[in-house]
């Protein structure tokens, strides 16, 4: 499942308004130890029981995002993800970032064999963000993305 992606215009260049395409792949033990100041969550904890994969734009070897899964029965559990503290608050690099690793997500589940689904928990204040592109929320903090949204994520980026 350690597969290299390319995500078509998956971010937004805040500085010029270009959309620019992303790369993900699976993140080393030492690039997730040396993004331990960028990213509020510490991934390098994950890495025994999910596989951490790391987004970044095309043109810029910088890590954006980091998001961590693993198959399940049915469908892919995404444990974290998180995008990078230069793309929160006031005025990001990137925008973007966020839908972008729940198009990845979905993808792996597609390439896994389970239609895309996926389901993760969320954060209070980010249920309606990802209400807007599909996901739903079921109970408590949990959310699924089925395989018809699921579908509508990959080829808008795949």
């Amino acid at each position: 499942m350690k597969k290299i992606y390319t995500l078509s215009s998956a971010f937004t260049f805040n500085a010029t308004g270009a959309k620019v395409g992303a790369i993900a792949s699976p993140a080393t033990l030492k690039e997730l130890a040396d993004t331990r100041r960028s990213f509020d969550f510490d991934f390098l904890m994950l890495t025994t029981n999910f596989l951490v994969y790391k987004l970044q734009a095309a043109n810029d070897p910088t890590i954006q995002g980091l998001v961590a899964f693993r198959p399940t029965h049915g469908a892919l559990e995404c444990t974290n993800m998180e995008i990078s503290e230069t793309n929160k608050h006031g005025k990001p690099v990137y925008n973007g970032v966020g839908k972008a690793m729940v198009a990845l997500c979905c993808k792996v589940s597609s390439d896994c064999g389970t239609d895309g689904c996926i389901y993760f928990d969320a954060k209070n204040r980010l249920i309606p963000y990802y209400e807007r592109f599909g996901a739903r929320h079921i109970f408590g903090l949990r959310m699924i993305m089925d395989a018809v949204n699921a579908k509508k994520l990959i080829d808008s980026y795949f």
